[in-house]
């Protein structure tokens, strides 16, 4: 199969939005019995809202949908109206529910441009709950919506933001994840998130990296990135952005549920389909394709998944097949993943290739100084000293290069360094400086 990169992927359906924690909330506000009459309401909204009022939901839905745009300015009168926060949480909890199935009564409310102001300041809400069924009705708005309103996505980002996604608590984060998803599966929103992704970002790969919040936690915090994965720029940068390539793969290989397996294997796809070259070398150079090609011959209850990872082991297996040995090693070289492959202590690679560490003003040799200067990785530094001695050996006038950036001071400065493997080769590579300094 061609990495060759096309226009575009087909979007993803909508993923619906239904977490345990909020419909807790949800069913804890319903319990509550408001006095409508009490509420400075019409006569006619106060019977509509009886109506629908502890009644099964199916009945409610089918009530609601024989006149949507009634109830759409009832619930837009109850916002704009009425002050006290339970009847407000009342209202919002029972309009979510008859939202999650009826596409009619979302027309209407998204047909209401009165209804945005009041709907986003309950984001800001001192009550916990009331933000988080405003935030439910929005997203549920979002997703039924072809043009959602740039200023309320934003807004319902950042409140996501700063009081889900980088709240302490588990259930919460687990929120977050899964609002983000709901509302990126609507593509005009992938954009508005992107733009702050060095903000949203992080406490999302935290998930990832941590593990701690669970599996579901897990699954969701992908299916951010699989989302976003659907557009060009993102699919370019995401991996230089947030090596999300080295960190779904380490989740990748000790996965057991198959839905994170899925969800890791289309973002992959997604991303050497849209950008390989940004993105193929970056899954060899993680090792992806021995984990790849060993799911695939699984027996597996998808099917779909059976066929995509075969597919993705041989994108991956036709393109290390292109790969010279120096191609190998400068896509180690420039995702800063350096790795005891073959070429590094390859008398014969050095002879072959020192010489191009010397091009471009020995822009592969600064790469290697600046990989020393930044990486906190204890392989990475080691493997890196190790490139270096045998560059200066060949070269000796790489010294100079060395000696300009301090990187000859930081490697001998390593001699003294926790880790045997990274002292080891800063040693190695002191002694040539030496040995080249007065040869």
């Amino acid at each position: 199969m061609s990495t060759e990169a096309i226009e575009e992927v087909p979007s993803p359906n909508s993923v619906i939005f239904s977490n345990a924690y909020i419909d807790e909330r949800v069913s804890e506000v319903c319990s509550e019995t408001i006095a409508w009459e009490q509420q400075g309401l019409s006569e006619e909204h106060v019977a509509a809202l009886k109506a629908i009022d502890k009644v099964p939901i199916s009945e409610a839905i089918a009530i609601v949908e024989k006149n949507p745009t009634l109830y759409a300015f009832v619930f837009c009168t109850i916002l704009l109206k009425v002050t006290s926060t339970d009847v407000l949480k009342y209202a919002l909890a029972l309009t979510s529910a008859v939202l999650l199935d009826s596409k009619s009564f979302a027309a209407a409310l998204n047909g209401l441009p009165t209804i945005c102001s009041p709907l986003t300041a309950l984001l800001d809400s001192e009550d916990a709950v009331a933000a988080l069924l405003a935030a439910k009705v929005i997203i549920l708005m979002i997703i039924s919506s072809e043009s959602p309103s740039v200023e309320i996505v934003e807004k319902l980002f950042a409140c996501t933001h700063s009081k889900l996604a980088t709240s302490d608590e588990y259930s919460l984060k687990d929120l977050a994840a899964q609002a983000y998803g709901a509302i990126l599966s609507v593509k005009c929103t992938r954009p508005l998130f992107w733009s702050k992704i060095t903000t949203y970002g992080p406490p999302l790969l935290e998930n990832l990296k941590s593990g701690r919040g669970g599996l579901q936690l897990q699954y969701y915090s992908v299916l951010v990135f699989w989302l976003l994965s659907f557009e060009q720029e993102p699919a370019e940068s995401m991996n230089k952005t947030c090596d999300i390539i080295a960190i779904v793969m380490e989740i990748l290989k000790v996965a057991i549920k198959e839905k994170i397996i899925r969800v890791s294997t289309l973002l992959f796809t997604n991303l050497i389909t849209l950008a390989p070259e940004q993105n193929v070398s970056s899954l060899l150079v993680v090792g992806g394709l021995p984990v790849i090609k060993s799911m695939a011959q699984r027996k597996w209850s998808d099917s779909e998944l059976e066929e995509d990872l075969t597919n993705l082991a041989s994108i991956l297996q036709e393109a290390q097949d292109k790969m010279s040995t120096f191609d190998e090693y400068l896509t180690e070289l420039t995702t800063g993943r350096l790795r005891w492959s073959p070429a590094h202590k390859s008398v014969d690679f050095w002879k072959r290739n020192a010489e191009l560490f010397k091009e471009d003003d020995w822009k592969l040799l600064k790469e290697l100084a600046k990989i020393i200067s930044t990486s906190d990785d204890n392989t990475v530094l080691a493997v890196a000293s190790n490139d270096i001695s045998y560059i200066v050996g060949e070269l000796p006038e790489g010294l100079i290069v060395l000696n300009s950036m301090g990187t000859k001071t930081k490697i001998m400065e390593m001699m003294a360094h926790p880790d045997a493997e990274v002292k080891y080769n800063a040693l190695k590579a002191t002694q040539v400086f030496v040995a080249r300094t007065f040869a």
